[in-house]
């Protein structure tokens, strides 16, 4: 069952949920408004049932005030079950290393949430895994501590070698109970990031798999592929091309060759059909750029430099050029422009 907001809101599984509501020992019953979301209790239980973004936070915003326990999204991240995320987690936890498992789940991680945006960024001896959600729809705080918390939890229970983070950052403001999170993930913890993130020693995507068997992992992902592709369709040839690269930008790497791979077809056929939606696989890139440009410049939280490399820019200067042909200033004037239209 999927319940839809007109447009192309962003839909999140209703597992989402599960753990929430399991932790809190409350039924789908308990839950308010879910006749307001169109749901009966069965819908809650049904692993197929979507709702909009805005309505699941509503939801789980429901849920905090019902318990008034606000570390539930810790408890809830901490004590996921692996049915949880059924065929995502099946596939990560069988990928040969911590690494390739985490790079499975950002593949995949649509089939849970259509808003969430992954990305494994590696410097020198450190790791960061960065989730956020790209759709402006906000977070509570027990949605951003369930992020990171899962994150965590998964790499204990699947890890061959077990190992605290370096940091942990948040994209919430600080919390009434910040001293709780160094208690659950033994590292310091910042505030007002632009990703949450989990901090770690690049040494740790080498770490083996406890149930590492890559042809299982394999196995699992073309299911996984199965599914992705019922929800992208309706999306068209360039929507789902609109969603590789971005997955790409991050990268560094965007290439039409490995898009039509991705998408099981040859790349003279990605230009045919891309033509025959009145699209070009240059002018896909170059919107998605201008449009994330834009989201990320008015955020406020992250350098130009930043926002350069997140979108696959060679340099700073490069974004600088490319900005200014599309807005026709650049983006530090933008920016400051932004600001003082909010200040008027």
């Amino acid at each position: 069952m999927t319940i839809r907001s007109p447009g192309k809101e962003s839909t999140l599984s209703i597992r989402l949920m599960w753990p929430f509501a399991r932790v809190a020992r409350v039924g789908p019953e308990s839950i308010e408004r879910l006749a307001g979301f169109g749901l009966q209790p069965e819908d809650f239980a049904n692993p197929d049932t979507r709702l909009p973004h805005a309505a699941l936070m509503r939801m789980l915003e429901e849920t905090i005030v019902q318990t008034g326990d606000p570390l539930i999204g810790l408890r809830a991240g901490e004590q996921l079950d692996p049915i949880d995320f059924d065929v995502l987690e099946s596939a990560a936890r069988c990928s040969p290393t911590l690494g390739d498992a985490m790079q499975c789940m950002a593949r995949y991680m649509r089939l849970m949430n259509d808003a969430a945006e992954i990305t494994l960024v590696t410097e020198g001896d450190v790791a960061e895994w960065r989730i956020r959600v790209t759709d402006g729809v906000p977070q509570p705080p027990a949605a951003n501590d369930f992020e990171i918390a899962a994150a965590l939890s998964f790499s204990r229970r699947n890890a061959s070698v077990a190992e605290p983070p370096l940091a942990i950052r948040f994209m919430h403001a600080e919390t009434s109970y910040v001293a709780e999170y160094e208690k659950h993930f033994g590292a310091p913890v910042s505030f007002n990031a632009p990703f949450n993130t989990v901090v770690m020693r690049r040494s740790r995507l080498a770490v083996p798999m406890r149930s590492a068997n890559p042809k299982m992992s394999e196995a699992f992902q073309i299911h996984a592929r199965q599914l992705l592709e019922k929800l992208r369709q309706g999306d068209g040839v360039s929507g789902r091309v609109r969603e590789e690269i971005a997955v790409q930008l991050g990268t560094g790497a965007v290439s039409m060759h490995a898009t039509a791979k991705r998408l099981a077809m040859s790349v003279a056929t990605l230009r045919r059909r891309l033509e025959e939606e009145g699209e070009t696989f240059a002018g896909i890139v170059d919107d998605l750029r201008k449009r994330l440009a834009e989201r990320y410049l008015n955020e406020q939280r992250l350098t130009i430099n930043e926002v350069a490399f997140l979108l696959g820019f060679a340099s700073a200067a490069a974004f600088n050029r490319a900005f200014k042909r599309w807005t026709g200033m650049p983006p530090a004037a933008y920016r400051k422009g932004r600001l003082m239209r909010l200040q008027a």
